[in-house]
């Protein structure tokens, strides 16, 4: 379970990179009047990329990184509240430092030897983030409005499948 970094899109970043790890990106969470209770949404400043020596595993299928594209997975990595006492109490945290131990933790409980390609086979068991962008732009023009940079409905670069719906998708 690593990070998959947090300087928006740009080149894939080792680990991250490494095709037996989980690559995790970053979301926002916004309060909403839905059945949720909020909106997700791509981490302006999560990265995400093409490598350009790690060959693409077999469980990704995106059309337009022929090697490993980051991220696999994400989760809420911005305005995330930590307890330290010896830093004078709660304090707001962010990064895909954040997310990535979350990650780690949910597989964790599920402990049934899930590998990064179980996340690929349940589609149905993320929030699918279809909003939002990690360009320098904010837009996604960076990328041309590309998955690699720009939430889209299914698999995208910066938020992988989604965000896990409980333990069901590990």
């Amino acid at each position: 379970m690593v990070s998959s970094g947090d300087d928006g899109f740009t080149k894939a970043s080792f680990p991250a990179t490494v095709a037996s790890v989980i690559a995790v990106g970053g979301t926002e969470l916004t309060k909403a009047d839905n059945t949720r209770g909020f909106t997700e949404s791509t981490w302006a400043d999560g990265s995400s990329g093409c490598s350009a020596y790690v060959a693409k595993p077999a469980r990704q299928h995106d059309p337009h990184c022929s090697m490993r594209t980051v991220a696999d997975v994400s989760a809420v990595a911005d305005n995330v509240s930590m307890f330290n006492a010896g830093n004078g109490g709660w304090f707001d945290v962010a990064g895909t430092s954040v997310a990535a131990p979350f990650i780690a933790g949910m597989y964790g409980q599920v402990n049934n030897n899930a590998t990064v390609d179980t996340l690929y086979q349940h589609p149905e068991s993320f929030n699918d983030i279809t909003t939002g962008a990690n360009d320098h732009s904010g837009t996604g023009a960076d990328c041309g409005n590309d998955y690699l940079c720009t939430a889209q409905p299914g698999y995208d670069a910066p938020t992988g499948v989604g965000s896990p719906i409980g333990l069901a998708a590990f």
